[in-house]
């Protein structure tokens, strides 16, 4: 027992109010817990395939790089791409799931300035600019559901170590108080009953005493 408790039948009714109200609590975290699974599976297969789709985006903006290299070297195609003006806008919004925020990170605008020299560039160089363009799209997205993920692992651990918490220390404490209580009551009853049936007989006793003289 974690606390000293007084065995009255008003603590044993205030503790089976605690044990309910805590056990309809528990009952609302752990379905809480269990939607968040419900939805966070989805969510993380969305995650892997967009994971899958970026690195594979990233091998093809690498090969049209080493494309682009047969006949520029490096530093011409570094140049070329900082002379390539991309500004673009990025609003951040928030969507609920269960209580918990997560992330909404959206390009609104973007514009793309080509201002790289023709001439000194090849084929190869002209797509890659675009990829790198979808590459930023797809950084975005995957960055955004990648937060949303280690959001709701972390819900998760969190609502898991409540309702644990709840179930195996909070709930098994206060129904131990309870049965406590009932035995020590029970020994009470028992002793009052024992104490009452010695009264009597001794009440009996007295009186057939005062009959007999």
């Amino acid at each position: 027992m974690s606390k000293q408790i007084n065995p009255t039948r008003m603590e044993l009714q205030r503790l089976r109010k605690q044990l309910e109200t805590t056990t309809r609590g528990h009952k609302l975290l752990k379905d809480k817990q269990d939607e968040l699974i419900h939805s966070f599976i989805p969510i993380i297969n969305e995650y892997k395939a967009l994971r899958i789709d970026f690195e594979a985006a990233i091998r093809l903006v690498l090969n049209y790089y080493r494309l682009a290299t047969v006949t520029m070297t490096k530093t011409m195609v570094s140049n070329e791409i900082s002379a390539t003006k991309h500004d673009f806008k990025l609003n951040l919004g928030y969507s609920k799931l269960m209580g918990v925020d997560l992330p909404e990170l959206k390009l609104t605008e973007q514009t793309l300035e080509l201002n790289y020299d023709l001439v000194l560039t090849n084929s190869a160089f002209d797509t890659l600019i675009l990829k790198l363009q979808t590459l930023l799209l797809d950084l975005i997205n995957l960055a955004t559901i990648e937060t949303k993920v280690n959001i709701l692992i972390k819900e998760i651990e969190k609502s898991k170590r409540r309702v644990n918490a709840i179930e195996n220390i909070v709930i098994k404490e206060i129904v131990e108080q309870i049965k406590d209580i009932r035995m020590r009551l029970a020994d009470l009853e028992l002793s009052n009953t024992i104490r009452m049936m010695k009264s009597k007989e001794i009440i009996i006793e007295k009186y057939l005493n005062k009959k007999d003289d």
